[in-house]
């Protein structure tokens, strides 16, 4: 389908596009300290709940940003975990992270969480 046509058939159905906004939402202290990199960026694990990834995503919808915090086996690659919410803060990750505690067996000691 060609772009003229997808603006027509928008403007009939009185639709139109929404562009994405510039980022900026995080801000690195250049005095903070860098978290060590446990994983050395392999991404890939020997087994299931070794290591989890993890991101936090804005969704955009007619109400307004929703985020999106979920966590995945790198083993598997299956989200374990994932909630949303109207503010992308320190609840919302860690409220992810206590769901996927409680949804899989983890020994102490044997699992990274990486974001």
């Amino acid at each position: 389908m060609g772009r003229k046509r997808v603006e027509r058939l928008m403007r009939e159905a009185d639709l139109a596009g929404v562009s994405p906004r510039r980022k900026g939402f995080t801000r690195r202290d250049p005095k903070a300290a860098s978290a060590p990199d446990l994983v050395n960026r392999d991404f890939t694990a020997p087994a299931p709940n070794r290591l989890w990834v993890t991101d936090l995503t804005m969704v955009s919808t007619g109400e307004g940003p929703l985020w999106l915090s979920a966590i995945r086996d790198a083993f598997s690659r299956r989200v374990v975990a994932w909630q949303t919410s109207a503010r992308a803060d320190a609840d919302l990750v860690l409220t992810t992270l206590e769901y996927a505690l409680a949804s899989r067996e983890v020994q102490p000691g044997t699992l990274i969480h990486r974001s």
